[in-house]
């Protein structure tokens, strides 16, 4: 009776051991299956990267070619050009890219906002608060990105601050121009809204040696019109806008009332400095890019790139 009873005991400890390692082999199993997902999402996601970034690279190249074309062509840049026209995102392979041509030259150059010796422009600084105001947006921010440009340390208006400013931040005011959009992020008062909305109607892009950066009168907006000529309204904008292109400044400008005191050598019929925006999607992969091109004399130089975490969307039907 003893040995029976030992019997059954042995047999139902042997019973839990085999279960136990039934249930840790189950577990070690479940987890390598979990690792081998993980690790083929990560190769995935590796793999749909490198062709987004391939696919960017690729809209890269065929809008300098475009871009190169219309310099030959064409003595004037406005929105009826083929690089303008819009266009459906292009499927490669599992994936597509969309790209949008944009010349900088319709928005207001912030960098201007200081001379090539970091000296405030008045004139522009005015545009660029008239620009600010009908965007509903707070001018006073306007004092503080003087700050984070100009060379000196003293606070610029109401709204300016130098390092003390800062006294919270792992860094200080540039006192330089910005080398990226960015890079308005670390202005003190400017937000993800704020840079997004300026995105519509400014840019921080190179500066020509004379210290301007000329607004392109034949793709620029009705609030960036408004903010280079102060006395034209909306009204005045909607006409002027409706009788685009123009061949020439003094012809667009000719018998026009609101123009009058404006210089005409910050304006433009042309286009010198360009952005292309893409928008990559492969798999679970979304990259968006822009790419910021100059062009003179037909060649195109490629200044800089940066993710478009704060720049608007290219949507699918993509200007290109």
């Amino acid at each position: 009776m003893q040995q029976g009873e030992q019997h059954s005991r042995e047999t139902g400890a042997a019973l839990i051991i085999v279960l136990g390692l039934v249930a840790l082999i189950s577990s070690w199993a479940v987890s390598a299956a979990y690792d081998d997902t993980l690790a083929l999402r990560r190769a995935e996601n590796s793999r749909d990267a490198l062709r987004a970034e391939q696919a960017s690279q690729s809209m890269l190249w065929l809008s300098v070619k475009v871009l190169r074309g219309d310099a030959r062509e064409s003595q004037r840049d406005d929105l009826e050009e083929i690089w303008a026209q819009q266009t459906t995102a292009f499927p490669i392979d599992d994936g597509n890219v969309a790209g949008v041509i944009v010349d900088s030259n319709r928005f207001i150059n912030l960098n201007t906002l200081v001379d090539n010796n970091g000296v405030v422009v008045a004139e522009v600084e005015k545009q660029v608060k008239t620009l600010f105001t009908g965007l509903e947006l707070d001018t006073q921010l306007v004092d503080a990105l003087i700050d984070w440009l100009d060379a000196d340390d003293r606070p610029h208006g109401a709204g300016g601050g130098e390092d003390s400013s800062y006294y919270d931040m792992d860094y200080r005011v540039k006192n330089a121009r910005m080398n990226r959009w960015g890079e308005l992020l670390l202005v003190r008062g400017f937000d993800a809204e704020v840079v997004n909305l300026l995105a519509t109607v400014a840019v921080a892009g190179p500066v020509a040696a004379n210290g301007f950066s000329a607004v392109n009168i034949n793709t620029a907006g009705a609030d960036v019109l408004m903010a280079m000529f102060p006395a034209m309204n909306g009204s005045d904008a909607e006409m002027f806008m409706a009788d685009r292109p123009y061949d020439n400044v003094g012809q667009a400008l000719l018998g026009k009332t609101w123009a009058a005191g404006v210089s005409p050598a910050n304006l433009s019929v042309v286009s010198d400095s360009f952005m292309l925006r893409t928008q990559a999607s492969f798999g679970r992969v979304v990259l968006g890019e822009n790419y910021m091109l100059h062009r003179e004399a037909g060649k195109i130089t490629l200044l800089s790139s940066e993710r478009a975490a704060f720049l608007p969307a290219v949507t699918v039907e993509a200007k290109l």
